[in-house]
């Protein structure tokens, strides 16, 4: 899994390289600057061919589509071009034990502290979150406010104290999904995406 994981990030960069990555996006933040039309164009192209899925779903879309928009300037500079050239890989951290489709449920917390917030919960079902570079979490940022409301969107380095990741291995062996357990991590004011409880 490890290898094919790798393989794809390898795959990602060939297309970068090829300039065949980020055909949708801005040149600014290291796309192609084209259109719909010719991304379908391509993955007609591309079929029949090793193509780099893992890396693409949740990297490129849709973390990378929701960084393009709803981040800041200094997001999308920062982030966008690292994903698109598959030096980054994102994996998405939505759903609670208590919480899957009733996102408005979730439990996880973010605390603000200084220029920083510290979250606090566990997630589950987060598919490729043990070979995530970033992660993308929700998290109730108001306790007070309104069940569907106080919920604040963030990216988060994965690899730092305060997270742990347990992959829930399948009956086939592999493990596509885990969980992920939130003490004290910490994500800077910067890496909030689209603004205070807009999650």
């Amino acid at each position: 899994e490890l290898a094919e994981v790798a393989r794809d990030r390898e795959v990602q960069r060939m297309l970068f390289d090829a300039g065949l990555a980020g055909v949708c996006f801005p040149t600014e933040y290291g796309g192609l600057g084209l259109t719909p039309a010719h991304q379908k164009a391509l993955n007609e192209a591309l079929v029949g061919y090793e193509y780099p899925t893992r890396f693409q779903s949740p990297t490129m879309t849709p973390c990378a589509a929701v960084l393009l928009d709803f981040g800041t300037e200094e997001q999308k500079r920062r982030f966008l071009p690292d994903n698109i050239a598959g030096r980054t890989g994102w994996c998405q951290m939505f759903s609670e034990p208590g919480a899957g489709s009733d996102v408005a449920s979730l439990q996880t917390q973010a605390e603000r502290d200084g220029d920083e917030f510290v979250l606090n919960g566990q997630k589950v079902w987060t598919s490729g979150g043990q070979h995530a570079d970033l992660g993308m979490l929700i998290a109730r940022t108001d306790a007070d406010a309104p069940k569907h409301k106080g919920i604040s969107y963030f990216g988060i380095p994965m690899h730092q104290p305060g997270i742990d990741v347990r992959p829930l291995v399948e009956m086939t062996g592999r493990a596509l999904f885990n969980e992920v357990f939130l003490d004290d991590a910490r994500v800077a004011d910067a890496d909030l995406i689209g603004g205070l409880g807009n999650g």
